[in-house]
Protein backbone atom coordinates (compact mmCIF):
# COMPACT_ATOMS: atom_id res chain seq x y z
CA UNK A 1 0.00 0.00 0.00
CA UNK A 2 2.56 2.47 -0.99
CA UNK A 3 0.03 4.90 -2.35
CA UNK A 4 -1.70 4.89 1.61
CA UNK A 5 -2.07 8.74 3.26
CA UNK A 6 -3.10 9.37 6.61
CA UNK A 7 -4.23 12.23 8.06
CA UNK A 8 -5.14 12.93 11.61
CA UNK A 9 -7.81 15.01 12.99
CA UNK A 10 -6.71 15.86 17.10
CA UNK A 11 -10.03 18.03 17.60
CA UNK A 12 -12.22 15.40 16.57
CA UNK A 13 -9.73 11.97 17.12
CA UNK A 14 -10.52 10.53 13.94
CA UNK A 15 -7.81 8.98 11.55
CA UNK A 16 -8.35 9.01 7.96
CA UNK A 17 -6.63 6.34 5.83
CA UNK A 18 -6.48 7.11 2.29
CA UNK A 19 -6.38 3.92 0.22
CA UNK A 20 -7.54 4.94 -3.23
CA UNK A 21 -8.38 7.74 -5.21
CA UNK A 22 -12.06 7.78 -6.65
CA UNK A 23 -15.66 9.24 -5.58
CA UNK A 24 -16.72 7.96 -2.67
CA UNK A 25 -19.75 6.50 -3.57
CA UNK A 26 -20.62 4.20 -0.50
CA UNK A 27 -20.06 4.08 3.21
CA UNK A 28 -20.79 1.34 5.70
CA UNK A 29 -19.86 1.64 9.14
CA UNK A 30 -18.94 -1.02 11.84
CA UNK A 31 -18.31 0.19 15.29
CA UNK A 32 -15.71 2.78 15.31
CA UNK A 33 -14.47 2.19 11.24
CA UNK A 34 -16.50 3.91 8.86
CA UNK A 35 -15.25 1.83 5.04
CA UNK A 36 -16.28 4.12 1.95
CA UNK A 37 -15.93 2.41 -1.21
CA UNK A 38 -16.72 3.70 -4.69
CA UNK A 39 -18.97 2.59 -6.99
CA UNK A 40 -17.49 -0.36 -8.23
CA UNK A 41 -16.50 -1.74 -4.78
CA UNK A 42 -13.03 -0.47 -4.27
CA UNK A 43 -12.21 0.85 -1.01
CA UNK A 44 -11.13 4.25 -0.45
CA UNK A 45 -11.22 5.58 3.00
CA UNK A 46 -11.19 4.06 5.88
CA UNK A 47 -12.56 6.91 9.06
CA UNK A 48 -11.19 5.55 12.49
CA UNK A 49 -13.31 7.02 15.45
CA UNK A 50 -12.09 7.45 18.14
CA UNK A 51 -8.58 7.24 16.71
CA UNK A 52 -6.24 7.22 20.03
CA UNK A 53 -8.01 4.46 21.85
CA UNK A 54 -7.94 2.19 18.95
CA UNK A 55 -4.60 2.86 18.19
CA UNK A 56 -3.40 2.06 21.76
CA UNK A 57 -5.11 -1.17 21.32
CA UNK A 58 -4.10 -1.50 17.89
CA UNK A 59 -0.84 -0.17 17.30
CA UNK A 60 1.70 -2.92 15.88
CA UNK A 61 -0.16 -2.16 12.37
CA UNK A 62 0.04 1.36 11.76
CA UNK A 63 3.50 2.99 10.86
CA UNK A 64 5.48 4.60 13.75
CA UNK A 65 4.79 8.08 12.92
CA UNK A 66 1.05 7.69 12.72
CA UNK A 67 1.20 6.02 16.40
CA UNK A 68 3.18 9.00 17.64
CA UNK A 69 1.22 11.65 16.05
CA UNK A 70 -2.16 9.87 17.42
CA UNK A 71 -0.87 8.75 20.73
CA UNK A 72 1.22 12.05 21.92
CA UNK A 73 -2.05 14.73 21.15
Amino acid sequence: MANTKYRYDKKDDVLMVFMGKGKIDDAQQSGNIISHFSSKGDLLLLEILDASKFLKETSHAFPPEIRQQVLTS
